[in-house]
């Protein structure tokens, strides 16, 4: 253990006990299943082993390094390999992982999802289904990355969840709500019959529309 305490961090553990509380609310975590994580430079602040992401407590959370070693707080979530091959290959700020129940479905039957809306962009395009590993194992890790590769901002996990990745917590939760929302779609969509799948023309117009739409809300100067 190091010299740490339970009050370093403290935008981080309040971001931490925040997010659990949102993505419990929002119906996408289920007893102690999930994790996030939140980087602060060479440390990550994590949720603990077992512990509700509905009722977190500051002073428990885990603090971990770059090579997982344990730094202070309750032992980690068993992720940790999950979260630091995702940190060590990506510029994330922070990682949230739940088991939503849609995702999860969606996870046990599709490779890539179809981009049945534009808002895949949101996520970097349509999102790619890791494929299994035992979850805690560094497989499950590369696995993700893989995933996640040329800019993609969340995945699903095969026969597991889903895990999206953001500058702050925040965004990584927004984009896990999203990600939830695209699977209810891609549900209710294919429960209906055979869904039209966005061209990547009728994509690449969509990005070029959201970028135009950016620059029209800049301050003029």
């Amino acid at each position: 253990m190091s010299g740490l305490t339970p009050l370093d961090f403290p935008e981080a553990r309040e971001a931490l006990v925040d997010a659990g509380r949102r993505l419990a609310q929002r119906g996408l975590v289920t007893g102690t299943s999930g994790n996030l994580s939140v980087r602060v430079g060479d440390r990550i602040v994590a949720t603990p082993s077992g512990a509700p992401l509905d009722s977190l407590e500051l002073g428990r959370l885990s603090v971990i390094d770059l090579d997982g070693t344990h730094l202070s707080g309750a032992v980690p979530t068993s992720e940790v390999p999950l979260h630091l091959a995702v940190y060590r290959s990506t510029d994330a700020g922070a990682i949230a992982h739940t088991h939503a129940a849609v995702s999860t479905a969606v996870s046990c039957t599709c490779d890539e999802m179809p981009a049945l809306h534009y808002n895949v962009l949101q996520l970097g395009g349509a999102p790619r289904t890791a494929r299994y590993a035992t979850f805690g194992s560094p497989e499950l890790g590369e696995r993700v990355v893989e995933a996640l590769r040329d800019g993609r901002q969340a995945a699903l996990m095969q026969n597991h969840g889903s895990v999206a990745v953001g500058a702050d917590l925040a965004q990584a939760c927004d984009r896990l709500e999203l990600l939830e929302w695209l699977c209810e779609l891609h549900v209710e969509a294919h429960r209906l019959g055979s869904p039209r799948v966005l061209s990547d023309a009728e994509l690449a117009d969509a990005a070029h529309a959201f970028e135009n739409y950016r620059k029209r809300l800049r301050p003029a100067r």
